[in-house]
């Protein structure tokens, strides 16, 4: 599996991390094997890091009244989840797990901070990145959970991955 090629279809990544760089963070990714059941985020949770979802099915739930869970998304090959909170330390805003044998490119928190440390200008990138990622989760997002499940405010992005990763904003 190649790690580069799915780091480089992310655009997240992609319009942001300049070749090297994303050779430089897949180097430091590694994929990793769900079975059906395994919760890989739970909702409150601080963030250590996302996936890629290379191949399979990935339910997306909310606490909901009574304790009861609700299903807001199904996600598969080629969807990201978790980055909201990996990037921003945002606590988790939902609950991830497999529906079916999935496998994912697992970035993590500490893969990210060494292309920073590298390349700290790409702070202010990854920054303007996430706004425009929020933007288009609203667009597409059609319940009252939209904003809860983005779990920060477009106002407090501004800033949030040079704050999370060390540096001053």
């Amino acid at each position: 599996m190649d790690v580069r090629a799915t780091l480089g279809k992310i655009s997240l990544f992609a319009d942001v991390l300049p070749p090297e760089e994303l050779d430089h963070l897949a180097a430091r990714c590694h994929v990793v094997d769900y079975e059906p059941g395994t919760v890989l985020m739970s909702e409150g949770d601080f963030g250590t890091f996302m996936v890629a979802i290379l191949w399979g099915r990935l339910e997306v739930s909310v606490a909901g009244t009574r304790h009861a869970t609700r299903e807001v998304a199904v996600l598969g090959p080629g969807d990201i989840v978790g980055e909201m909170s990996l990037l921003t330390g945002a606590r988790r805003s939902a609950t991830v797990t497999a529906v079916e044998p999935s496998r994912a490119v697992e970035i993590t928190k500490v893969a990210l901070e060494s292309v920073f440390v590298r390349s700290p200008e790409l702070l202010d990138r990854m920054d303007e990145m996430l706004v425009e990622r929020r933007a288009q989760l609203i667009a597409i997002a059609d319940d009252e959970h939209a904003h809860r499940l983005l779990g920060i405010r477009t106002d407090e992005i501004a800033g949030a991955v040079r704050r999370l990763f060390g540096r001053s904003a």
